[in-house]
């Protein structure tokens, strides 16, 4: 084998490697960008005065669209807030409360109030929310209060 058929598979293999350099590139960046705008959900439980607080926050770098939030108590699951407090009788006890529909936007770093309920004490209804994000990846979230 001669130097001159050595130095042409020396540069075949030097750009196949830079090929799939490159190709692993594009796939961290894209992974990078992602994870830049991924929402994270939190929630948040005030119990004073008397009063239960509920709220649910996004911490993350990203809008959450919501998809679906539903209310899930006692083995029976509620489209609606306002559909669960009439089945159990608390609609008496809310001081506020909000109804968020499909496609409402959680932007980053805002915080949103479910429901202020008169009387605190814990009433174990789940809330389960869909969401996605801005790349259009679906997650979920959900929490008790």
């Amino acid at each position: 084998m001669n130097i001159e058929k050595v130095s042409h598979y020396a540069v075949v293999f030097i750009a196949v490697l830079a090929l799939f350099v490159s190709i692993w590139q594009v796939r961290v960046g894209h992974r990078h960008n992602q994870l830049s705008v991924k929402p994270y959900l939190d929630f948040h439980i005030d119990q004073s005065d008397s009063t239960l607080h509920v709220s649910f926050s996004n911490e993350g770098f990203g809008p959450a669209i919501l998809k679906e939030l539903t209310f899930e108590y006692e083995g029976v699951t509620y489209p609606r807030l306002e559909t669960y407090l009439k089945a159990t009788g608390e609609i008496d006890n809310v001081r506020m409360m909000y109804n968020y529909s499909r496609n409402t936007v959680v932007a980053s770093g805002s915080e949103k109030l479910l429901v202020k309920l008169k009387g605190s004490g814990v009433r174990g209804v789940k809330v389960r929310m869909k969401y996605e994000d801005i790349y259009e990846k679906s997650d979920e979230f959900q929490f008790t209060f």
